[in-house]
């Protein structure tokens, strides 16, 4: 997973051309944000559209929605399937939208407000919830427990993390990484 400013750098295209030959089972994502650190991608590459990166290595990919969760959904699934049936690498570049600046340094004055303004319309957060709601699928009171239910326990794992014990260091490799048998990955 990289951003759209990272979408330009060459170990993007080297590992995009080792992964088609070797048919590697990687799913690549670009979230294209439109905005690299802090200057708009029209301004940085000639390549607006992140998905031609991988169309012209032959490497499937996908133009896909960010602000639906539904097609997001359903382009992981077309992705998964894809990779997990044994044919090597996709891509998916996810158009979406970010509503702060880079960093806590970056207050964001390359963008107006109005255009800020239509993307949180946009946020597909609330439009995922109102859809629940007008759907009947749950009510506004259901999805409050569920959050307060989320909030309780983030706060949990806030407090468990702030009262353990850092890490010995010879547990810095320990759960990096699982042995897993590829059978499509050949010599």
């Amino acid at each position: 997973m990289f951003g759209d400013g990272a979408a330009r750098q060459g170990a993007l295209h080297e590992a995009f051309n080792m992964a088609m030959t070797w048919k590697l089972p990687v799913l690549y994502i670009c979230e294209n944000n439109k905005y690299a650190m802090g200057t708009a991608v029209t301004r940085t590459s000639n390549v607006v559209d992140m998905v031609k990166l991988g169309l012209s290595y032959d490497m499937p990919s996908e133009q896909v929605d960010g602000m639906s969760v539904e097609a997001v959904h359903e382009a992981f699934l077309r992705a998964a399937k894809h990779i997990r049936a044994g044919h090597g690498p996709y891509y998916l570049e996810i158009q979406t939208y970010r509503y702060r600046g880079h960093s806590v340094s970056d207050p964001a004055k390359y963008r107006s407000k109005e255009e800020l303004d239509e993307y949180k319309e946009q946020d597909p957060v609330f439009v995922t919830q109102n859809k629940i709601i007008s759907e009947n699928i749950a009510s506004q009171e259901e999805i409050d427990a569920i959050i307060a239910k989320i909030d309780a326990e983030v706060d949990e794992a806030m407090e468990f993390a702030e009262q353990s014990p850092y890490p010995l260091g010879s547990e810095l490799y320990d759960d990096n990484y699982v042995q897993q048998d590829y059978p499509y990955i050949t010599d």
